[in-house]
């Protein structure tokens, strides 16, 4: 008995692990031109020309459907139905495998891997977050770019012009490189006789990062007052990116905290796991009624604790 229940749990365990590592390698792939997005309407000859060399290298480009206007709003993201299926199987197949060890029951693991049906919920704002880092971080160095060319004595619309020429050879090979995007339709807008204000502040309210309306803001300012726009633009770039840099060392600090709650999250699972397996005649009594109630309880403050843990871990400046 204790041999077939040992090679249950193995074949179990294998097949979780296969399917998740084919979903995983699945969604990375479409990931690596999720964030490409064209319109018409705006694009110019070489970027028409460059779209024709991409679709014959095969190299595919998506519009989004994420918000208003031809850029992303990077506090919204729409899954696609295929990436839904993918995340829902992922979190059903590990809350399948968590029901099992705690229940013994397929029936019982059956009815508790509904539960990842919410899982790509979770996952959404999971990347969405990741988007606003990455975000924040290529916004940092624009901003020293950006900082350097006004220094350098030139006017803000070829300081614009410069950082994007500066920053498209630090991340030419960057997949998702969203500041790239956002500098290259400030310019075109810039040539289209647009102000640089109403850009900065789409670009701010679409982003919904705290530093990048607070640029936008003084930037805003500073222009309709009449101030020394470049010494303002180089202390308030000086202040942003010193706010920034101690963001990221906070994340930094945090993210070895991070991985010992996960391993503190497996620790239960695991540790039930192994009873079953050494000591059937222990946990016999979790069989009952009373027993899977108890387990439901357990389950549910497992729960509690990981969201709770995360929620501390969760540091703002």
């Amino acid at each position: 008995m204790k041999t077939k229940f040992l090679i249950g749990i193995i074949a179990i365990i294998a097949v979780i692990l296969v399917i998740s590592v084919i979903l995983i390698v699945i969604i990375k792939k479409r990931r690596n031109y999720e964030v490409i997005e064209i319109e018409d309407e705006v694009i110019n000859k070489d970027e028409k020309n460059r779209v024709k060399e991409n679709k014959s290298k095969g190299i595919k480009e998506k519009k989004k459907k994420e918000g208003p206007g031809i850029l992303p709003n990077y506090s919204y993201y729409k899954m696609s139905v295929k990436e839904f299926i993918l995340w829902g199987l992922l979190g059903m197949a590990v809350a399948f495998a968590v029901g099992y060890v705690f229940y013994q029951s397929v029936a019982w693991a059956a009815i508790i891997s509904l539960a990842g049906l919410f899982y790509p919920k979770m996952k959404t704002k999971d990347l969405i977050n990741t988007r606003k880092v990455k975000l924040l971080l290529q916004f940092k160095e624009a901003l020293y770019a950006l900082s350097s060319s006004l220094s350098a004595g030139k006017s803000v619309p070829m300081a614009f012009k410069d950082c994007y020429n500066d920053l498209k050879l630090m991340y030419e090979e960057t997949s998702d490189c969203y500041i790239l995007d956002e500098l290259q339709f400030i310019i075109r807008r810039i040539d289209r006789n647009e102000t640089i204000e109403d850009a900065l502040a789409d670009f701010a309210e679409r982003s919904a990062l705290d530093d990048v309306q607070t640029f936008a803001y003084i930037f805003t300012t500073c222009t309709r007052t009449g101030g020394n726009l470049k010494e303002v633009i180089r202390n308030s770039s000086q202040i942003i990116g010193d706010k920034i840099e101690i963001k990221q060392d906070i994340n930094v600090l945090v993210s070895g905290k991070k991985f010992e709650q996960k391993i503190l999250s497996l620790i239960p699972v695991v540790l039930v796991a192994f009873l079953y397996m050494s000591a059937p005649d222990f946990m016999a009594p979790l069989k009952s009624i009373s027993g899977r109630m108890i387990t439901t309880v357990s389950i549910i403050l497992i729960l509690i604790g990981n969201l709770w843990a995360k929620k501390i871990m969760k540091i703002e400046v």
